[in-house]
C-alpha cells in the first residue's frame, strides 16, 4: 500500500489594503470593474512565511445547487488546475490554480504551499485565479475572468483600477515592467494598462488569451479557438501569424526560453521555436520531439526557471519540470521528473461502507477515499490510461485494466486476473453480475456479462436497432430491474435488461456539450440518472421514463467519473485535482 504524500507547508498570504491603485480618469469609470473586496492590511511580507496547515475539505466547492447552496467535497488534492504559471524571484514555480481558487508555489522538489485568495479576496471565491506574472521589482500580478490585482514587495494587495474588459484571458509583463492583459470580450483586445487606472488597447484580436514577451520585447499571443500563435508588428498596430497549427483549439501557452525561443504548450503537444518562426527539435529522456512518446495531455501554463528547466503544467492537476541535463547549455536534452504527478479519477465507484474508490488516470492506481477525505492508494500498476472499477456487494473490488485484463481484489491487497476483455466501465448489475462496455477506444463497442469463471458474454453492440457506435459509452445500475447506457456521441439514453434488450428511454442532445465529454451514474434507490456535459458543465437529475432537469451548475474541472452512494443520499463526481460531493437525497 502506497501512502500519499503529505503537503509540506502551507502559506498564509498577506492581506492587502483595500483600495485599487490610483482613481480611474473619467473616460475609463464606465468600463472599469468594480472593487471587490479585500481584508484588512497585516504586517506579513512577501513573500509569505510558513503556518499551520489548512483543512482544503472545509472550504466551500465552486459548484452551485439549485437553492444557490454549495457542494463540498469528498477529497481534495492541493493543486486541481494549474492555468497560468511563472517563475518568483524567491526559486519557485507560482501556479494560478483556477478551481482552487489559490496560487500554489511549487517548489523543485515538489514541495507545495499555496497564498489562499479567496480567504483575503472575496470575489475569487466564485472565479479563482488564472494568469499570473511578476515584474522586475518584485510584484506578482494575477488575474480573474473579471479582476487583475498586484500583491507588491511589501504585501500591498490592490486591485487594480480601470482595466477595461469583458472577459481576461491573462496577463503578462514586458521587459521594461509594462503589464498587458488580454480581453476576450466580442470585441477581443490585447492591452496595457498603465497606472494610475488607464487601460489601451494595443490590438484587436478575437479571443485573445496567453502573452508572453520575447527577448527583443516582441509581443507574443494565444488566441483560443484558432489554433495559431500571432506576434505584433514593428510598429506595434497589427497582429500577424507567427505559427499556424501548434495549439489546437484550446488554450494554449507560451513561454521564452534563455536563447529566447518561444515554447508553445497546446493540448497534446509541446514545441520549440526560433524567433523566425522556424521548428526546432528538442530532447527529452533521450526522445526527440515532435514525435516523442509522452502524452502532453490538455494544455496548462508553461515557465523557465533559473536553470532553463522547463515547466509543464496540465488541466489535470499534474507538473512536470524538463530539467536540462547541462543547465546554461544552449539548446540542452532534458530529463522529464514528475513534480506534482497530480490526481485525474477517470472511473468511480461506492462501498458499502460509504468509501469511495477512484481510479487515478495519471499515474495508473486504485485510490480508496474514506468519508473523512483522507486517502490511500490500494493498488498501483504505474502506467497512465483509464481503468474501469466495479465494487460488488460483498465489497470486492474489480478491475479493468487497460491492458484488456478484468482483475480481482483479494484480501491481501494482491491482483487476480479473471478475464480477459477491454473494458471502458463496469457495474454490478441488480442480479449481482458483472457487465461492461467492451471495446478499443475509437471501436465498435458492445455490451459484455464477465462471469466468474472467466467467461465473457456479448449481449448486444446495439440496443433496440440502435448501435452503440464507436465512441466512448458509460454504463450504470439501474436499481434491480436492468442497466442504463449512455453513448457520448450520440447522446443517446438507453434501458437494457440483463438479457441485452432494451430501448431508447430519450436522446438527450439538448442538454448540451454535443459530442464533448459526458459524466454519467445513477441512483441505486431511485433509478435517477445523473448527467454532466462538457461544455454547458450543468447537473442534470434525468428520471427513468427520460424527463430532465437542472440541479446544479459550475461542474469546472473537466469531469469524468460520476457514482451515487449505496444510499442515495450523495453523487460523487470527479474533476481534475478533485471529487466533489453533492447532496442529491
Amino acid at each position: 500500500m502506497k501512502s500519499l504524500p503529505l503537503i509540506h507547508a502551507i502559506l498564509v498570504i498577506l492581506a492587502g489594503a483595500a483600495a485599487g491603485c490610483n482613481p480611474v480618469t473619467p473616460a475609463a469609470t464606465a468600463a472599469a470593474n468594480p472593487s471587490p473586496t479585500l481584508s484588512a492590511p497585516t504586517d506579513t511580507a512577501f513573500p509569505p512565511t510558513p503556518a499551520a496547515p489548512i483543512d482544503l475539505l472545509g472550504r466551500p466547492g465552486h459548484i452551485r445547487l439549485s437553492d444557490d447552496s454549495a457542494a463540498g467535497y469528498a477529497y481534495r488534492s492541493f493543486l486541481q488546475i494549474p492555468i497560468g504559471t511563472a517563475w518568483g524571484p524567491d526559486g519557485f514555480l507560482y501556479a494560478a490554480d483556477w478551481t482552487g481558487r489559490h496560487i500554489v508555489r511549487i517548489g523543485k522538489d515538489g514541495a507545495m504551499d499555496e497564498l489562499p485568495l479567496s480567504a483575503t479576496i472575496e470575489t475569487l471565491e466564485f472565479d479563482g485565479p488564472r494568469g499570473v506574472a511578476f515584474d522586475t521589482q518584485g510584484s506578482l500580478f494575477f488575474n480573474s475572468h473579471d479582476f487583475i490585482f498586484q500583491i507588491d514587495p511589501g504585501g500591498k494587495v490592490s486591485n487594480l483600477t480601470g482595466v477595461i474588459r469583458e472577459v481576461i484571458g491573462s496577463v503578462a509583463v514586458s521587459p521594461t515592467d509594462e503589464l498587458y492583459y488580454t480581453d476576450r470580450g466580442e470585441k477581443g483586445a490585447v492591452r496595457k494598462w498603465t497606472a494610475p487606472g488607464n487601460s489601451e488597447t494595443v490590438v484587436e484580436a478575437a479571443n485573445p488569451e496567453n502573452l508572453a514577451f520575447g527577448r527583443d520585447g516582441t509581443l507574443y499571443f494565444t488566441q483560443v479557438g484558432q489554433d495559431r500563435v500571432m506576434k505584433l508588428d514593428a510598429d506595434g498596430g497589427t497582429a500577424v501569424p507567427f505559427v499556424e497549427g501548434a495549439c489546437g483549439f484550446e488554450p494554449c501557452f507560451l513561454a521564452v526560453d534563455p536563447e529566447g525561443d518561444i515554447w508553445i504548450r497546446g493540448i497534446n503537444r509541446l514545441s520549440q521555436y526560433s524567433p523566425d518562426g522556424t521548428e526546432k527539435p528538442f530532447v527529452v529522456d533521450g526522445q526527440a520531439y515532435p514525435g516523442g512518446p509522452y502524452m502532453w495531455q490538455t494544455a496548462g501554463g508553461i515557465a523557465f526557471d533559473d536553470e532553463g528547466g522547463l515547466w509543464v503544467a496540465s488541466f489535470d492537476s499534474r507538473v512536470i519540470r524538463l530539467a536540462p541535463d547541462e543547465p546554461g547549455k544552449a539548446d540542452p536534452k532534458f530529463t522529464l521528473r514528475k513534480v506534482v504527478p497530480g490526481f485525474q479519477a477517470s472511473v468511480l465507484d461506492t462501498g458499502a461502507k460509504g468509501e469511495l474508490y477512484a481510479t487515478d488516470f495519471n499515474d495508473g492506481g486504485l485510490w480508496r477515499i474514506r468519508p473523512d477525505g483522507t486517502a490511500d492508494v490500494i493498488a498501483d500498476w504505474d502506467w497512465e490510461g483509464r481503468a474501469a472499477v466495479a465494487v460488488d456487494e460483498a465489497g470486492t473490488v474489480f478491475l479493468g485494466m487497460p491492458n484488456g485484463e478484468v482483475m480481482r481484489m483479494e484480501t491481501d491487497g494482491s491482483l487476480s486476473v479473471v478475464a480477459t476483455v477491454l473494458t471502458r466501465r463496469m457495474v454490478f448489475g441488480g442480479d449481482g453480475m458483472l457487465y461492461a462496455i467492451a471495446g478499443e477506444i475509437n471501436g465498435p463497442k458492445r455490451l459484455v456479462r464477465i462471469g466468474g469463471d472467466g467467461s465473457v458474454t456479448e449481449l448486444a453492440t446495439g440496443i433496440d436497432g440502435v448501435p452503440l457506435g464507436n465512441g466512448e459509452a458509460h454504463i450504470s445500475c439501474a436499481t434491480d430491474t436492468g442497466l442504463y447506457i449512455f453513448t457520448e456521441a450520440d447522446r443517446n439514453l438507453f434501458f437494457v435488461d440483463f438479457n441485452g434488450q432494451g430501448r431508447l428511454i430519450a436522446n438527450l442532445g439538448s442538454l448540451g456539450g454535443w459530442r464533448n465529454p459526458v459524466a454519467m451514474t445513477a441512483s441505486p434507490t431511485t433509478g435517477d440518472i445523473f448527467l454532466v456535459p462538457h461544455g454547458p458543465y450543468v447537473l442534470y437529475q434525468i428520471s427513468p421514463d427520460g424527463k430532465s432537469r437542472e440541479i446544479g451548475f459550475r461542474f469546472f474541472g473537466d469531469p469524468w467519473g460520476m457514482a451515487v452512494s449505496r444510499d442515495g443520499r450523495w453523487l460523487y463526481v470527479a474533476e481534475s485535482g478533485a471529487v466533489d460531493k453533492v447532496p442529491i437525497s
